[in-house]
């Protein structure tokens, strides 16, 4: 039997402004990868799916199909500005393009964004993550991507198997929801986002779990071989 571990801090908070200290994971788009997958946007919170087409800037998957063709205002509801957390009171937030280097003739380089530290305010939900960009590919490259970010604090998640060959579906979930590629039955636990746990049985392959009873919002499915996340309608 695995174990799933809850931690509960305080919040950092600055003037109702929550900020993400929780251990870092790294997003991967690889080059080529087909934005509108699932797989290949961080679903950060419910409002904010980052990924990137093939424009030279990311794009927000709730709110858009695809990012400006001039880059700029793009992620929606996001802000960005070069820095760390620790000096949030003296940055100045902009869009993803405009936070970007520019050289001497002030024209944008995105790439050198590559090994820079920032900061991503999800604006909506108020939301501060510290972010360092580690590649950055061209589009002729395939126009791939990844960051290593900060997480949520209040739900700190270890010896998590992320096996790509289960995955959940539907999500959003209005009804059920079901594992795919189970080999095996396995026990289950589903918690909030606040590490409350308010669901568990056993589920094998060809099964549905029935999450009709719980309330609109985020939750965590923690099974023996898997923890993955999904949203309730």
């Amino acid at each position: 039997m695995r174990y799933f571990f809850f931690f509960f801090i305080t919040s950092y908070t600055v003037i109702a402004q929550t900020i993400w200290t929780g251990s870092t994971i790294t997003f991967t788009k690889p080059n080529n990868g087909n934005a509108s997958l699932a797989v290949n946007q961080d679903k950060i919170t419910p409002n904010v799916w980052l990924t990137r087409g093939v424009e030279n800037v990311l794009y927000n998957a709730v709110s858009q199909t695809a990012a400006p063709t001039n880059g700029y205002n793009s992620p929606l509801d996001t802000e960005w500005a070069e820095g760390t957390t620790a000096n949030i009171g003296d940055l100045s937030f902009t869009d993803f393009k405009t936070a970007a280097p520019k050289t001497s003739n002030n024209t944008v380089r995105v790439k050198d964004m590559v090994g820079k530290n920032y900061v991503l305010h999800l604006i909506s939900d108020n939301i501060y993550i510290d972010l360092k960009i580690l590649s950055w590919s061209t589009r002729q490259q395939g126009a791939g991507f990844s960051y290593e970010r900060s997480t949520n604090q209040n739900l700190s998640i270890l010896d998590v198997d992320s096996n790509p060959k289960i995955n959940i579906y539907p999500s959003p979930a209005s009804d059920f929801i079901a594992l795919n590629n189970l080999k095996m039955p396995e026990d289950y636990h589903i918690y909030t986002v606040l590490g409350t746990k308010v669901m568990s049985g056993v589920i094998a392959e060809g099964q549905k779990i029935d999450v009709s009873s719980l309330n609109s919002g985020v939750y965590f499915i923690d099974a023996d071989s898997i923890t993955l996340f999904f949203i309730k309608e």
